[in-house]
């Protein structure tokens, strides 16, 4: 990256009439502190109906995958260029499977109301997402999710009237991420509900390469991450509870772009108001974006938004061990509220509360210098959460440069956390973008293609600020009145710069991830 610095004498001037300013206090630091979260543990769910006979289920089956899309996949993945890493292909019931829509819904009497099961399969697929036409869906109605590899596992629950307010791709209601080859779907239709005013179709899906409890399989284990990278339970002992306290408030992330399933990284952000617990989740703006040469488009962002799931908690059990932990799976989408294609910054209110587990990472909006060490936390190719140590090499007017010392980041890091260790333990200071940094040239500072570039959060907290540090609106007694926060609906995206080149590093190998 080329340095453009300022004449000596411009240089000396500015210095002499800093020298005849009278002294000023200094600014506030922008900063948050992080915080456990108070969300009470989630309920078990179950199937209200466990054992519905197999004649009245309502089925949808699609064929096998063609390799030659899987191979296709593959090499996407492993070219890098503008989009994420993609997990995820879309199939179209009107063209691949048997049936093109829902065989009509068979009813059985329970507590409350009336059931009726859904089995939709993508033969040979590791997990599965499905777009579901809601429109004719009474909004009392109630679905819960799970998949053939645990059946009597039920993931998520919603209502029809939650299912509506979350439009994906072609305006479709994009199912939470159930793992199998086959997605079970049980429908409660409550008392004074009639059978017509419950109808359901699932004219598309998201034929998934990967299940959320292990790497991803295609053909060869293409998407484990690389041997460089280190799991977070092995450096636990070392960095201590700010450590551990930073890597709770990591996810992995599963969205839905068309038709196809699509992974990030990304942190859960406290904000400065302890009375509440508002669920800010930074990442990256080209996760979302389908063209991030140009200010995203405020819809087209919400529509991916829509269809986020997150998973929490999903790392190593032991070491270098290939046995995860309990995941947690949010499947209610988010709110957008903000990001850019100049830093690559982006900022979202999640629609689920944080698991209880969880943690609010904390910020700092202050500028980072050059030679500072830095963690970052993040799922590599969709793997259990590492961590990667470094130092941040320069900073331009957009962003960060780090080299790693320790680990690396790869497809699927994107949007990931940058931190730096702070009086009170581990702050957020960016999120990935991209860089040329793999396992093969970790480890050296001195060598230039081990670099990766993050947002800087510093310069997208004019705007953040809105809703990370809101202002008093006035006193009520001892407590503070807060302003309403802003929402995506009444507040337009900040407009970014015009388009600028993004060659970020003369490497030709630079890529996002």
């Amino acid at each position: 990256m080329q340095t453009i610095r300022r004449p000596i004498a411009l240089t000396a001037l500015a210095f002499a009439l800093a020298a005849a300013l009278p002294a000023q206090a200094a600014a506030p630091v922008a900063q948050a502190d992080g915080e456990y979260s108070k969300t009470a543990p989630a309920p078990a769910m179950h199937w209200r109906a466990p054992g519905v006979p197999a004649a009245n289920v309502a089925r949808m089956q699609y064929g096998e995958m063609a390799v030659s899309r899987l191979l296709d996949l593959q090499r996407k993945n492993r070219g890098g260029g503008l989009k994420p890493t993609q997990i995820g292909i879309g199939r179209d019931a009107a063209h691949e499977s048997a049936q093109s829509g829902l065989p009509a819904l068979q009813w059985q009497p329970v507590a409350g109301g009336f059931v009726a099961k859904v089995e939709i399969r993508s033969m040979d697929a590791m997990a599965l997402r499905v777009g579901l036409d809601v429109s004719g869906l009474h909004d009392r109605a109630e679905l819960r999710f799970g998949g053939s590899a645990r059946p009597d596992e039920v993931v998520a629950t919603m209502t029809g009237a939650e299912m509506k307010r979350l439009p994906g791709p072609q305006g479709l209601f994009w199912s939470p991420n159930t793992d199998g080859e086959t997605q079970i779907i049980e429908i409660f239709r409550p008392k004074g509900v009639p059978a017509f005013a419950v109808r359901l179709d699932a004219p598309v899906l998201s034929h998934l390469i990967v299940d959320s409890r292990n790497s991803f399989q295609l053909i060869e284990k293409i998407g484990e991450s690389g041997s460089c990278n280190v799991d977070t339970i092995c450096r636990v002992n070392a960095l201590g509870q700010p450590f551990v306290n930073a890597k709770n408030a990591v996810a992995h992330m599963r969205f839905v772009v068309g038709s196809s399933t699509f992974i990030c990284s990304g942190t859960l952000l406290a904000d400065t108001v302890p009375q509440t617990q508002i669920p800010y989740f930074h990442s990256a703006n080209h996760c979302f974006s389908s063209n991030t040469s140009v200010p995203p488009v405020t819809s087209q962002m919400q529509t991916v938004a829509n269809t986020l799931n997150t998973f929490w908690n999903y790392e190593a059990t032991t070491c270098g061990g290939l046995t995860s932990t309990p995941q947690t799976q949010l499947s209610g989408g988010a709110t957008y509220l903000y990001s850019t294609n100049n830093t690559d910054g982006m900022l979202l209110r999640l629609n689920s509360a944080a698991p209880s587990f969880a943690y609010f990472a904390g910020w700092n909006a202050t500028p980072l210098t050059g030679g500072t060490a830095v963690l970052a936390l993040h799922h590599p190719s969709g793997d259990a959460k590492m961590a990667s140590l470094g130092q941040a090499i320069s900073i331009d007017g957009t962003e960060t440069t780090v080299g790693w010392t320790s680990g690396t980041t790869e497809g699927g890091s994107s949007g990931s956390g940058l931190f730096t260790l702070g009086p009170r333990g581990y702050v957020l200071r960016g999120g990935l973008y991209g860089g040329s940094a793999s396992c093969s040239n970790s480890g050296s500072l001195a060598t230039a293609s081990n670099r990766d570039y993050y947002s800087r959060f510093d310069v997208d907290f004019a705007t953040t600020k809105t809703w990370l540090e809101p202002q008093a609106a006035g006193a009520n007694g001892s407590k503070p009145l807060i302003r309403a926060r802003s929402t995506a609906a009444s507040r337009p995206a900040a407009s970014a710069p015009a388009a600028r080149m993004r060659g970020i590093a003369p490497n030709a190998s630079q890529h996002r991830k």
